[in-house]
């Protein structure tokens, strides 16, 4: 009976958040059309199911390369892929994990707000992992306190709420807690089997996006670190290995057979190297300065908890140690990408949210049960006053010229003609208007190259600087 009602509890507790979940973050879903990145996931989602598995049409590698390479190639590229329909450029090299989920919604034919809303139930699933996560991690009478503080945290930052476009960033998030709450069961216990479902989860995060080899590092630094508690020898690195070529095969096999993820971590290498500012203009101090004082509470209870692991290590033990590892080398290897744009952040902050959680309840020990629960209680309140306050004043459409354009084109009678646009606009007029004739120019205005043999209908002004 007693268990009985604690699963009841359990369920009812997490109800409420999910439903205080929900009512923030559908404030933030947008009704506008499909912008550059959201227009290219819709692209490759009508594609279907084989052509995302399979990779299928897609350019080869050594021509990937060899555009890569050269200015012109680049210029040429986006009018080849889009009459080729090339799926791995229009998932922007990404895994296809995500559209797996999208394409049945895309065949829903709903419209752009009912296809983000339904999209979140990916963010709600993470939710679930995170609270009942810290349920099966945490012993004792604290882990429900722990449950609610990380789901908190995660369900209140503007990292999680603020991401409510078509992307994969939120399913990477869901995947990579996944893996790290097996792996730190795995460290606290000593049992294989969570480490498996580690591996299989990381195999995942791989079919999601490209940082998911932070999470492998992790987990691989882990394994040696407890070689000898979990006795590795070969036969446990083939099975690992095997396990995580396994789940990679299964759910791209094009990556390993095609070497498509060549071609991922090439993009992602382009990007971080030889682009100007891809994520856009925004310096390093600006990118964090909106982080923390989106979620300035957040940002305050992750310090604290940092703070409280590192001087209570030898109490607390190494079982977090994991957490900590790879939101550590994450950060390191996001520092490029700097963006005030919050879905970038879903990398790391959600792993914060969880070790704060985990590492704050050992901290309330001394206080009675009672004080425990309202200083819980008491940062809680802030926590979604704070959440919130975001989503009432942050701008749900921070880029409306996706609309502007579309009416451009409908006042204009433009859906089948010639267009001369900018290159940001491209992926939204390809989507919305299959028939349509586009050339891409880079500059504010198109060079007389980019005219060069392309008799234009109209020319869409790009957008002012």
């Amino acid at each position: 009976m007693a268990l009985l009602l604690h699963v009841r509890g359990s369920l009812i507790c997490f109800g409420l958040l999910l439903a205080l979940f929900l009512l923030l973050i559908a404030r933030n879903v947008s009704s506008e059309p499909y912008g550059y990145d959201e227009a290219d996931y819709m692209s490759a989602a009508s594609l279907g199911f084989f052509a995302n598995w399979t990779d299928t049409p897609s350019i080869p590698i050594a021509d990937f390369l060899r555009a890569g390479m050269h200015l012109d190639g680049r210029r040429s590229l986006s009018e080849r892929i889009r009459t080729g329909n090339d799926v791995l450029f229009y998932r922007h090299f990404h895994g296809p994990l995500f559209h797996y989920l999208l394409i049945p919604v895309s065949q829903l034919r709903l419209n752009e707000r009912a296809a983000r809303t339904v999209m979140l139930a990916i963010p709600a699933a993470s939710l679930a992992v995170v609270y009942f996560g810290c349920l099966w991690l945490v012993p004792g009478p604290k882990a429900s306190i722990a449950a609610v503080l990380a789901a908190v945290l995660f369900l209140t930052s503007y990292s999680v709420i603020g991401s409510t476009e078509l992307a994969p960033h939120q399913l990477f998030a869901l995947c990579s807690l996944a893996s790290l709450i097996f792996l730190l069961k795995a460290v606290a216990t000593g049992k294989r089997r969570y480490w498996y479902g580690a591996v299989v989860t990381a195999g995942l995060a791989f079919c999601t996006l490209e940082v998911a080899f932070v999470l492998i590092l992790t987990i691989a630094i882990c394994g040696f670190v407890e070689r000898r508690r979990w006795q590795v020898d070969r036969k446990f690195v083939a099975l690992s290995v095997g396990t995580f070529f396994a789940t990679v095969l299964a759910a791209w096999p094009s990556a390993i057979l095609r070497l498509s993820f060549v071609k991922s971590y090439a993009a992602m290498a382009y990007l971080a190297l030889l682009r100007d500012a891809p994520w856009g203009h925004v310096s390093f101090m600006d990118t964090w300065r909106a982080r923390i004082f989106d979620s300035p509470l957040e940002w305050g209870l992750i310090a604290l908890a940092l703070l409280v692991q590192l001087r209570n290590r030898s109490r607390t033990g190494p079982s977090l140690y994991p957490a900590a590892l790879m939101t550590v080398l994450m950060l390191l290897v996001t520092l490029c990408v700097l963006t005030s744009t919050p879905r970038y952040s879903l990398t790391f902050v959600p792993e914060l949210d969880l070790l704060a959680g985990l590492a704050l309840v050992p901290s309330l020990g001394p206080l009675r049960r009672p004080a425990s629960l309202a200083v819980v209680t008491l940062a809680v309140a802030g926590l979604y006053g704070n959440a919130w306050y975001q989503v009432v004043h942050q701008p749900h459409n921070p880029n409306p010229r996706s609309a502007a354009v579309l009416v451009f084109i409908h006042q204009n009678e433009l859906e089948n003609k010639a267009i001369l646009a900018p290159q940001t606009d491209l992926p939204t007029l390809h989507y919305y208007f299959p028939g349509m004739r586009l050339r891409a120019y880079f500059g504010q205005v198109p060079s007389v190259e980019e005219r060069t043999d392309f008799e234009a209908d109209a020319t869409i002004a790009a957008a002012e600087p």
